[in-house]
């Protein structure tokens, strides 16, 4: 074939190719190589390009396509196919997208951060975009939280009810301009509007609605402020006065909130922060990354007890226009819900179910299609460690091993993500908190049934899967779709699911033995024990429990996760006698138990009883500690007691203290002893700084872990070594483990795609499932 011979080319580009500015992109470059012929979005969320033209002409086209592709696509696989040329086209156009005959094997877009050119036009006086608060372009703007169905045209968009103006559609079918096919393209003229609120649903009548936003939270108001993905609670974050009554009515004691910055040099102002957390919080995602506090210019109140301090930067022209109005160094930006309740994302919810906590309301009149929170990351060792995984980053999917069959997997209960997996990839759902009401499973379902028809999933899917524990309102839904379609249900251990969703992410052969380290605060095991301290040998279709945390008594089960001390007095159940602990226990009792010596008095009669519930979990232990120290007597949210015990251990000098690992076996397991430890812990207490105390705590367990897995390495000669679970996103015990394990020569696969939390466990029950059905 000569270079300079006319020829046709069919290609079909699959990634995250839609939503991107990725067709004006092909036009453009198809136009500068004189090509003709066209370019559509389909339905599986792929895009397809036909072009006519020479070999010369048609190869600069493909160079130019896959290295100067726009920033925000990611191209995953190029399919490219010769013809005959037979001169059907006279030029290039972008042609009316095709709706989809199979499931997706492209991928739809998270939301985007408004981009640098929309902020400088809201910026302009002369642009009709000056501070109009919805300004987006083909870059940038609502994707997920928008899209109704693919192909991604407004017509399937929450844009769909604002037809565009006659400026607009010159911008939208100019190939030049930035808006070029940008499907939420809008202006002030044609575009969706902002209204202010009070409490009475009362409309506010202003020339300027964010400078009245602003002098209200300079009042010290809280206002409810929609958004893309949901509604936020907005209020200071400087202003104690004004947190003590947010924590008032969100009953939210100690919770951290996040907050919201003007930008980098406002962060730097509180925080300490470097490179790699620097390049994820400006990211085009726009996450909230945890950072290390750095003084008092944000209220201590914020973040009670924490070291660190959940920021973001604004990510819409709304939030931009509030931060231009109100000079201040952050606010706090939390999600807008009532306890038990998904996010609030219509204003009829915000007026009611918003209404005792906000004093006034920012609305405007644009659907939110798919509820998302933002995204949680804390950077660990360069890594992602992901706490929530939501806006910004879903639906974006994982590569796994299996190209057939289709899964549906539920996840757990508690920080919950759902996950359908299809044609070699897994895509988790957003974040959907912990799914305890009736309202939180909805919220759920109808994220699965959205994910659904983003993937054009019309058949019924091969498996369902779900977590083992049988009081999991996801393992009743479970069952539920199960009977329903038909198809059939593969319950998932716990801890087993979490190593599989990290060696799902690293791409381990699903036949492949693994080691792996499952550490968190709870887990149905198989022998009626509450695991979460767990080594075990995994492959995706079976594992075998060979080491642990010691077991230790539980008493009132779920009443020991809330009070710390409870859990201590249990463990020591194990090591001294009754009359030693109450000796021991002394006045703390009367400060950290409701009722006192008589509450001790039970707890240390259940503890001794046979048939007494008893748990491994490492979430536990920690949480003992920390009653100990007095760091922390009562849970009042989800792993308060071990977040506020790895901070004031920051602090301290794990070598100050002298105590050897104590590691037994019985039954072919190895177990750490952890009861032994605590009692120490205790007698140490006289002799060192309580921060050297709990900085050595923590050693103990990870060097404790550590050595268990070397031992089984040393036995089976496995030698990779996965580690998921909550406690993973604790920093020292990832760093800790990690290091331990790579001096010790072992390959160690930690989570950065997914949380290594519950948030992660969908991930592993979908492969375990398509494995077992395979």
């Amino acid at each position: 074939m000569s270079p300079t011979e006319k020829i046709e080319a069919a290609i079909n580009i699959t990634g995250r190719v839609q939503g991107v500015g990725f067709r004006p992109f092909i036009y453009r470059r198809a136009v500068k190589n004189q090509l003709k012929g066209y370019v559509i979005n389909l339905g599986d969320a792929g895009v397809e390009v036909i072009v006519e033209g020479t070999r010369n002409q048609i190869d600069e086209f493909m160079r130019e396509v896959q290295e100067d592709a726009p920033d925000v696509s990611e191209i995953e696989n190029i399919h490219l196919s010769y013809r005959p040329y037979r001169g059907r086209y006279h030029d290039f156009i972008i042609d009316k997208s095709r709706k989809a005959k199979n499931a997706a094997s492209g991928i739809y877009p998270p939301d985007i951060g408004i981009c640098p050119q929309c902020l400088q036009d809201m910026n302009n006086p002369k642009s009709r975009w000056f501070e109009y608060p919805f300004t987006a372009c083909a870059w940038c703007g609502p994707r997920f939280t928008s899209v109704k169905q693919l192909p991604y045209d407004r017509e399937r968009t929450h844009m769909h009810e604002f037809p565009m103006c006659e400026q607009c559609k010159n911008d939208y079918n100019d190939s030049l301009d930035r808006r070029f096919d940008a499907q939420g393209i809008t202006c002030s003229l044609c575009g969706p509007k902002m209204s202010l609120y009070d409490n009475d649903k009362n409309r506010l009548v202003t020339d300027d609605v964010f400078q009245c936003v602003a002098e209200l939270l300079l009042e010290g108001k809280i206002l409810a402020v929609k958004g893309i993905g949901g509604i936020h609670l907005a209020s200071l974050a400087t202003d104690e006065d004004v947190l003590v009554e947010f924590r008032r009515r969100k009953k939210r004691k100690f919770q951290p909130f996040a907050i919201m910055s003007p930008d980098l040099d406002s962060v730097k102002e509180f925080t300490y922060i470097n490179e790699e957390e620097e390049r994820v919080l400006t990211s085009w995602r726009k996450p909230i990354v945890l950072l290390k506090k750095r003084n008092r210019v944000i209220s201590d109140l914020v973040a009670p007890g924490l070291d660190t301090i959940g920021v973001m930067l604004p990510y819409t022209g709304i939030q931009t226009m509030i931060f231009q109005r109100l000079k201040v160094p952050a606010l706090v930006m939390t999600s807008g819900n009532q306890r038990g309740l998904p996010m609030a994302i219509t204003n009829q919810a915000a007026f009611k179910e918003l209404g005792d906590l906000a004093d006034y309301f920012l609305l405007h009149n644009r659907e939110i299609v798919n509820r998302s929170d933002d995204s949680v990351v804390r950077v660990i060792n360069g890594k992602n460690a992901f706490t929530r995984r939501s806006r910004g980053y879903v639906p974006g999917p994982i590569n796994i091993p299996f190209n057939h069959g289709i899964a549906i997997a539920l996840g757990a209960e508690l920080r919950n993500s759902a996950a359908i997996a299809t044609n070699g990839k897994c895509f988790m759902t957003q974040y959907l908190g912990d799914i305890t009401t009736l309202e939180s499973l909805e919220f759920e379902k109808n994220a699965l049934n959205r994910m659904r028809d983003l993937l054009n999933i019309t058949c019924n899917p091969d498996v369902i899967a779900c977590d083992l524990h049988p009081g999991y309102m996801t393992s009743h839904m479970g069952a539920m779709i199960s009977q329903e379609l038909n198809v059939e249900l593969v319950k998932s251990q716990h801890h087993h699911a979490h190593i599989v969703s990290v060696a799902a992410e690293h791409g381990i052969d699903p036949e492949e033995e693994i080691l792996g380290l499952a550490l968190d605060g709870a887990g149905y095991g198989q022998n009626g024990v509450i695991w979460g301290g767990e080594v075990l040998i995994s492959t995706f279709t079976d594992y075998e429990r060979v080491g642990h945390l010691e077991e230790i008594p539980m008493p009132g089960g779920d009443l020991c996760s809330y009070y710390p001390y409870r859990m201590l007095i249990s463990a020591l159940t194990k090591v001294i006698s009754d009359d030693e602990i109450r000796d021991i226990t002394g006045n703390h009792v009367i400060q950290t138990l409701s009722h006192g010596q008589i509450e001790r008095d039970a707890i240390l009669k259940q503890a001794r009883k046979h048939n007494v519930t008893v748990t491994s979990s490492t979430g536990r232990v920690l949480d003992s500690v920390s009653a100990l120290l007095e760091i922390c007597d009562y849970r009042n949210y989800e792993g308060e007691p071990a977040m506020r015990l790895e901070a004031f251990a920051s602090k301290g000098d794990p070598s100050k203290v002298n105590y050897s690992l104590e590691i037994t076996e019985k039954d072919n397991k190895k177990i750490l002893n952890t009861a032994n430890m605590l009692y120490n812990a205790i007698i140490l207490k006289n002799k060192h700084k309580i921060e050297d105390i709990a900085s050595f705590s923590q050693k103990y367990l990870c060097d404790g872990l550590s050595e268990m897995v070397r031992m089984e390495s040393e036995r089976t000669d496995i030698n990779k070594v996965g580690l998921s679970g909550g406690v993973l996103v604790n920093e020292y015990i990832r760093n800790r483990i990690t290091d331990n394990l790579e001096k010790m020569d072992m390959v160690v696969l930690n989570q950065s795609l997914v949380p290594p939390g519950d948030g992660g466990s969908a991930l592993g029950q979908a492969c375990i499932a398509l494995k077992s059905v395979i």
